[in-house]
């Protein structure tokens, strides 16, 4: 595809690795691109230029984790600047602020009807264990703004919560849920992804261990000796195979991707082990993409990624006229 862009593309991302695929890909076609990092940053509100022709937001709210904590609600102002501007941006400030709230995810899924573990979400320690008399052990606490499983942990019982309680981290913004820990069948989840409205692939991802980090871009670094599994030196015991999610939950994806306006990113589910039920319990608006595509899907999604954000660039919005 020969496309000639009025301005650069503009890339927003603070992590210095995650983004690599696909400005080689941007690189690989001859296309202008900025890396935005915006992790040290400022913006006039009087500068009405049109610098990009689109931006891709792929801001993680894990950027804490690696002291980049101002990027958290930065974010939001300077994606409502690019919006307001015409720019188009995908994965927009309304993807963002589910992004980066598990308890705005958590009310998506009651809104549409979706099954999720148990949660309540509080914002002191006191409501935490006040919380507890409500819900059946094991627990999950999880920060509301998360990222690669940091700061989750489990307790078998409503003692153990207690005795940990002052000690726990609610994270950047002081809020925390409470959810019901629900076992998956197999130590198993689902990764759906999604783009631009479709399903683009999903992963099953199998744990051996209590690691909650199951980012597939993390798990799978070297080349699989089972093409159609995708085992990690990194993380033991954890394996990545393509997979065929239902058609109902296909259509509960694209719903929730709908309602929370993103363009690419991944739903990720289980199936209980007790009563074989399907359970939403997040929603990711950055979309690193599972490593060794080609091996694990037999395809690279970032040509296709590169696709959209040109048909994006090039009609100047984020959706194709109805």
């Amino acid at each position: 595809m020969s496309v000639e862009l009025p301005a650069p593309i503009g890339i927003l991302d603070e992590h210095p690795e995650w983004s690599a695929r696909l400005l080689a890909e941007l690189e690989r076609r001859r296309l202008p691109f900025e890396k935005i990092d915006h992790s040290s940053h400022g913006y006039d509100p009087r500068d009405r230029s049109r610098r990009y022709s689109v931006v891709v937001n792929r801001t993680s709210p894990s950027s804490h984790r690696r002291g980049h904590a101002g990027v958290l609600f930065y974010t939001e102002p300077l994606l409502d600047h690019y919006e307001s501007l015409g720019i188009p941006v995908i994965n927009p400030v309304a993807a963002y602020r589910f992004e980066k709230s598990k308890a705005l995810q958590v009310e998506l899924f009651e809104r549409l009807g979706l099954r999720y573990p148990r949660t309540v979400v509080v914002n002191h320690r006191a409501e935490l264990v006040k919380a507890s008399a409500g819900v059946r052990f094991p627990v999950l606490v999880k920060p509301d703004v998360g990222g690669s499983g940091a700061l989750i942990e489990r307790f078998d019982s409503r003692v153990d919560l207690e005795a940990a309680a002052e000690r726990l981290d609610f994270g950047p913004d002081g809020t925390a849920l409470l959810q019901e820990y629900v076992e998956p069948k197999d130590g198993a989840i689902v990764r759906v992804e999604v783009l631009d409205g479709r399903l683009l692939y999903a992963i099953r991802i199998v744990r051996g261990t209590t690691d909650f980090n199951l980012c597939p871009a993390d798990i799978c670094r070297v080349e699989p000796a089972d093409p159609g599994a995708c085992p990690a030196d990194a993380k033991p015991g954890l394996t990545v195979t393509r997979w065929d999610a239902p058609t109902a939950v296909v259509d509960a994806v694209l719903a929730l991707t709908r309602a929370a306006s993103i363009d690419v990113g991944g739903v990720e589910y289980l199936v209980g082990r007790a009563d074989e039920r399907v359970y939403f319990y997040d929603v990711n608006a950055t979309s690193n993409f599972v490593a060794n595509a080609p091996a694990v899907l037999g395809f690279d999604p970032t040509p296709r990624f590169v696709d959209f954000i040109l048909r994006v660039a090039t009609r100047g919005t984020r959706r194709a006229a109805a």
